[in-house]
């Protein structure tokens, strides 16, 4: 048993990170031991390559904004561990934590002495996940799909409502090499009888109406022409006859709050317009376009896909500046083709390095960048040749940025 959190989270996080696994076995049977009962809970589930992080904060706001209690489950974190789990939209706390992590310690060794092996550690957080949002009594589950769909832990449960955001190339190597290969494992979130809304390229809708119809389900799709852009700073937009205005930036925002919208509309139709109105003007998320520093911005961009909707948010919102970018990633992504991609809008590109375990050396695929080692020195350098008219814009990997954010005010 542990008597400190950091212990506790120390534990956690060097449990193994991936199983091998073919079904949900491991994780139902868990659930069973466990006994909880969630069935007086709605429950909302978000699949899709990016966005899920900003849709679960705006329909978590809604629903907080309209008198709900909410339990939001979503990963990675930035700064601390809590992020993952948060109750109201804050992050639990850390004697909430400890209690939970010495259940759940208890809980895999009785576990492992009857199934014959220990969970993982995505497995264990999301039931810890699912025993808070009991223990706290909440009205709505919020829970946002660690990698994937089908073979998810979060994907035991059924849900009384299903998203699916976008659909982009990344986590190939689990997922599958193709658009579809990746689209058929997201969409395994989907069982007979649910309803999904989701918000993804039109050129996957007939194949995503397909899988729907063949496993007795139903869909909505949402696209950019069913709104009407006013203006891109604020962002600002009508959609049925109301408009909303939204305070994250970024253009991919507009489909990410229009899900949540038509979410709270086919779940909770009580709740008013006014009310959605009044919850996504003050939604916040870090890490979206998220300004630290004047003219400075941290963005989560972690895949090619991520990267094509920072190029069009760049366009519409930075258009009078100069762009620059620093970059990193983690080994196991797409770096050339993400950099690739930066060279479209970036005036200026310097790659840089941080602590991470899965963190490998960009020597050679940084080949004809300007290179500096450490981020936080990049920073400095680059805000001492910065003009106004300069937009300077972090990204590359959650990451890198949850640890600029951790260490940027510590050192700028």
């Amino acid at each position: 048993m542990f008597h400190d959190v950091h212990e506790a989270i120390h534990w956690l996080e060097v449990q193994i990170k991936f199983k091998p696994k073919t079904d949900l076995t491991r994780m139902r049977e868990a659930l069973m031991k466990l006994d909880l009962d969630l069935s007086s809970m709605k429950k909302i589930h978000i699949a899709g390559t990016n966005g899920k992080g900003s849709v679960a904060s705006y329909i978590s706001h809604i629903l907080i904004e309209a008198g709900y209690k909410v339990m939001t489950f979503t990963s990675p974190y930035l700064v601390r561990f809590n992020e993952r789990i948060r109750l109201q939209m804050k992050e639990i706390r850390d004697d909430h934590l400890l209690t939970l992590t010495n259940q759940i310690y208890a809980f895999n060794e009785q576990f492992k002495a009857s199934f014959g092996e220990t969970l993982s550690f995505f497995e264990l957080l999301t039931l810890m996940s699912l025993i808070y949002a009991k223990d706290q009594g909440v009205d709505v589950i919020v829970m946002e799909v660690g990698l994937g769909g089908l073979l998810d832990a979060t994907n035991t449960l059924n849900y009384d409502l299903s998203l699916i955001t976008s659909i982009g190339f990344d986590h190939m190597k689990q997922l599958g090499n193709t658009l579809e290969s990746i689209a058929s494992n997201k969409l395994g979130i989907l069982k007979k009888g649910n309803h999904l809304i989701t918000t993804v390229d039109p050129t996957l809708h007939a194949y995503f109406n397909e899988h729907v119809t063949r496993i007795g389900a139903t869909m909505k799709t949402l696209t950019l022409s069913d709104v009407s852009v006013m203006t891109y700073e604020p962002l600002v937009y009508m959609y049925q006859g109301v408009t909303y205005q939204i305070a994250l930036r970024g253009q991919y925002q507009i489909l990410n709050s229009l899900l949540s919208i038509e979410a709270i509309h086919n779940l909770f139709k009580e709740i008013k317009d006014e009310t959605i109105q009044k919850a996504l003007k003050k939604t916040v998320w870090s890490g979206r376009l998220e300004e630290i520093d004047y003219n400075v911005f941290i963005d989560g961009a972690h895949n090619t896909h991520a990267i094509d909707a920072l190029i069009e948010t760049a366009k519409s919102t930075f258009k009078d500046h100069e762009i620059w970018v620093l970059f990193s990633a983690l080994g196991d992504k797409d770096i050339k083709g993400m950099l690739e991609k930066v060279e479209t809008f970036a005036k200026r590109i310097v790659v840089t390095t941080f602590p991470d375990p899965r963190f490998q050396d960009l020597t050679e695929v940084a080949k004809g960048y300007q290179m500096i080692p450490s981020a936080m020195n990049a920073i400095e350098t680059l805000k001492k040749e910065m003009t106004a008219n300069t937009i300077l814009i972090i990204t590359g990997s959650l990451h890198f940025i949850g640890f600029i954010k951790k260490n940027y005010y510590r050192t700028c």
